[in-house]
């Protein structure tokens, strides 16, 4: 979700909220670690998720993020937001 009110008012059962632009939920063109680090954050938040209308802000920023390091970190079993 672009717009965290947006799911306060809607409430669906489970939101992400991601502070990217516009029609870009997923990250960058072409930047397939941020699509993935993205993905499976959002999955573990739907796996994990114990109250209807749960939000969860991602801390991910635009473009300063080093992706591919979140990726590395998370296959060698450090605990990453």
């Amino acid at each position: 979700m672009m717009f965290r009110e947006l799911a306060e008012k809607l409430r669906p059962p489970r939101t992400v909220s991601v502070r990217f632009p516009f029609g870009r939920p997923w990250g960058e063109p072409d930047n397939p670690s941020q699509h993935r680090v993205i993905v499976e954050h959002a999955l573990e938040v739907l796996r994990s998720a114990q109250e209807p209308g749960t939000i969860v802000d991602l801390p991910y920023r635009w473009r300063r993020e080093d992706y591919a390091a979140i990726l590395e970190r998370r296959r060698s079993g450090v605990r990453v937001s």
